[in-house]
């Protein structure tokens, strides 16, 4: 693929990085955009993306650190710190995302539920666009595959091993991304109640994680040879599932307390 956009020397100008920042304006534009739609004062988003970025930046390392090679980085620590080295799990971005939400949120007195619901639709659209960076750096590839649609990565540069037909894992999260994003987009206008849309997104991405590991080449383990991203998204789809419920049951609470 094409892991190197620029490269003048020794210096290299990798698409990863250009395609991440552009994913991640992406879906700062439209969670604005939604923002304003919804009432919501667009700047407050603008402000909260300086802090989940450092937050999912954070996170991110830290869950690549726990589950790639744990026992390098006990040998040396110092090593946990450079992620410019390469080294980051959008799982793990997503979770320092969250909880830098739940902070940002309790520190302006805003509404968790509400605020969740208008960042999803930019979040997983983001999400879609930014694996578009891992198809080209060959960082998270297939497995290997005798198929009429299958990629093989010849450019020395890339992360993935050379000239092994594989499965294109990336364009087939890609799709079930967005096929996510048009659920919670669909969603969004349906749903009343605060939260579903936030929660959509959470099962919608829940499962599509779990699905594609199957066909992932160099997956995160967890334990017992699972990939890691597998456990998180069962768990990912059963926390939804008692979001649903339990959003459902204020709801009728809130009803039967009004009549």
């Amino acid at each position: 693929m094409y892991p190197i956009l620029i490269q003048l020397g020794t210096f290299e100008l990798r698409t990863y990085g250009i395609i991440v920042a552009l994913s991640f304006f992406l879906g700062l534009w439209l969670s604005a955009r939604e923002a304003k739609r919804k009432g919501l004062d667009p700047n407050l988003i603008q402000d909260f993306a300086f802090y989940a970025l450092v937050g999912g930046i954070i996170g991110a390392r830290i869950y690549f650190v726990v589950f790639s090679n744990p026992s390098y980085f006990l040998q040396n620590p110092w090593q946990i710190l450079a992620f410019w080295h390469g080294g980051i799990g959008i799982i793990g971005a997503l979770i320092g995302g969250l909880a830098t939400a739940l902070w940002y949120c309790r520190k302006n007195k805003l509404s968790f539920w509400h605020f969740a619901d208008t960042l999803a639709p930019g979040v997983i659209l983001a999400q879609a666009a930014g694996i578009f960076a891992c198809l080209l750096n060959g960082d998270s590839y297939g497995k290997a595959a005798d198929l009429a649609w299958a990629i093989t990565y010849t450019d020395p540069r890339s992360m993935a091993p050379l000239n092994i037909a594989r499965h294109p894992v990336e364009i087939y999260e890609m799709a079930a991304y967005l096929l996510v994003f048009l659920l919670v987009w669909q969603t969004r206008k349906k749903h009343k109640t605060a939260g579903f849309v936030f929660l959509t997104y959470l099962a919608g991405y829940g499962a599509a994680r779990f699905a594609v590991e199957f066909f992932r080449g160099n997956p995160a383990l967890f334990a017992w040879g699972i990939p890691a991203a597998q456990v998180f998204g069962v768990a990912l789809l059963l926390l939804a599932a008692a979001g649903f419920y339990l959003r459902g049951a204020a709801k009728e609470i809130g009803v039967q307390s009004e009549s």
